[in-house]
């Protein structure tokens, strides 16, 4: 019989590690099975990101090596830097330094007026290791060492004297080992990856305007993928990860009713928070079936392949190999339920319906409690940004005034563009809009003046570029 799973591993995997285990599968996202809600904090995580973009670290000892020390009140970066630059006057340093800190912080947090100071925010030393994951998640899944990237935030080059002065000043960053990193990321949404690349070196273009929507846009991006992974794994082997899934969201500033779009059950936030506590038993499920003679073993390392991926590569594979792997598939299923004391019947009769039954017996094997933790992960990802509570609806997916138009200013970019094609710009990026919120809009945009009104259909009206 020709072998399709690798049943032996998984078997003295679980059995050795005594709990559930992804085993030597790639990880998708970077979740605690605990809620430490620290996420809530997100630009808190953009330091250690651009630091892995730019493969540096922060050098603890420049800092701590800096040539004079004034007090604990005054910031240690401040005197790094003025302590190399030369004064006529002795006070002129003390001057330069208080300077420095309200110029470059805002009391412990850096200012970044530059986006190469970005690489200088410090990581929360609490919250380490979450904010790690996270910083090597979002660099390994959106930027994926795309040269143009770290280009923004390794550049020095500055527009005035001050700022060149300070850039050139700054030397407490390193590089990072430069051997072979083993990827601990699988990237699954290639679409909504490439326009996050492509929005941001467009923003990049217009330095004031990103240094403060690089933080924001991240963060949507980050948090819309995450949310096309729940809706995409509940789709099972229907999911295209070709397509971004639009999402129905509101504008903060008017008023819902449970029959919005935004509302919805199915369309909405609310369908993502339903199906969030899902989401662990689907990734373990999957890292499963991921440890396939299909799948590709690299440096000790399977692919995560979703089980829509691996139903289309098991297919290529011929009617012989697809019976076996249903076959070893069932074993699995029987083999699992024994280790997990859980009592699912099996009654799959193709591997579609086994990936489901599959799915059932992890979930039933599982802790309810964790399982909902790690789901929750997704409000604290999206917490006082892009999801509001609206009394008895609960929470719906939220724009606020500024994110519109910075969603609008990459969507149309430097050509005005048929107001009905940026709709479809805002859905390509996962964002859907119904006829009231597209009101809305119509009517703000109008009142900016950034709507070329040749009628009031939507194909005769444009959207001029905003930056």
């Amino acid at each position: 019989m020709v072998e399709t799973i690798n049943r032996e591993y998984l078997k003295e995997h679980l059995t050795e590690k005594k709990k559930h285990d992804t085993g030597n599968v790639i990880d998708v996202i970077p979740f605690l099975t605990k809620r430490t809600k620290a996420i809530r904090d997100f630009n808190k995580v953009l330091g250690e990101y651009v630091r892995k973009i730019c493969k540096l670290k922060l050098d603890e000892q420049a800092l701590k090596n800096r040539e004079f020390y004034l007090s604990e009140e005054e910031n240690e970066l401040s005197e790094l830097i003025a302590s190399n630059v030369e004064y006529d006057e002795e006070d002129d340093m003390y001057d330069f330094v208080r300077f420095l800190d309200q110029y470059l912080f805002n009391q412990d947090d850096i200012n970044p007026v530059h986006p190469f100071l970005f690489n200088y925010i410090k990581i929360d030393k609490k919250n380490n290791n979450e904010f790690n994951k996270y910083a090597q998640f979002m660099s390994e899944i959106f930027v994926q060492n795309n040269s143009e990237i770290q280009s923004i935030f390794k550049s020095k080059s500055a527009d005035d004297i001050l700022t060149e002065l300070i850039l050139s000043k700054m030397e407490a960053l390193k590089e990072t080992n430069k051997e072979k990193v083993v990827r601990q990321y699988q990237p699954l949404l290639n679409p909504l990856i490439k326009l996050y690349q492509e929005d941001l070196i467009y923003l990049s273009k217009f330095k004031d305007y990103f240094l403060t929507s690089f933080p924001v846009l991240t963060h949507y991006y980050v948090f819309m993928y995450v949310c096309q992974l729940i809706f995409k794994f509940e789709q099972f082997t229907e999911a295209d990860f070709e397509k971004v899934q639009p999402l129905y969201f509101a504008l903060e500033w008017e008023s819902l009713s449970k029959r919005r779009k935004a509302a919805d059950p199915l369309e909405g936030f609310k369908y993502i928070k339903e199906n969030a506590s899902n989401l662990f038993p689907h990734i373990h499920t999957m890292s499963h079936l991921s440890h396939s003679f299909v799948n590709n073993n690299q440096e000790g390392k399977y692919s995560f392949i979703p089980y829509s991926m691996l139903y289309n590569e098991i297919s290529k594979q011929g009617k012989e190999f697809e019976d076996n792997f249903l076959h070893d598939l069932k074993e699995w299923i029987r083999e699992y339920s024994d280790w997990a004391k859980v009592n699912v019947e099996d009654q799959s009769v193709d591997i579609p319906e086994a990936f489901k039954t599959l799915f059932k017996c992890l979930k039933e094997g599982m802790s309810t409690g964790v399982c909902i933790k790690y789901g929750k992960n997704i409000e604290d990802l999206g917490a006082n940004q892009f999801l509001k509570g609206r009394g008895s609806l609960g929470q719906t997916f939220n724009i606020k005034h500024d994110f519109l138009l910075l969603l609008t200013a990459v969507s149309v970019k430097d050509k005005r563009i048929p107001l009905n094609e940026l709709f479809r710009e805002f859905e390509k990026r996962g964002i859907a809009f119904d006829r009231y919120s597209k009101k809305e809009i119509i009517s703000l945009f109008d009142n900016l003046n950034i709507l070329d009104k040749k009628s009031d259909s939507g194909d005769a009206q444009y959207v001029k570029p905003i930056l």
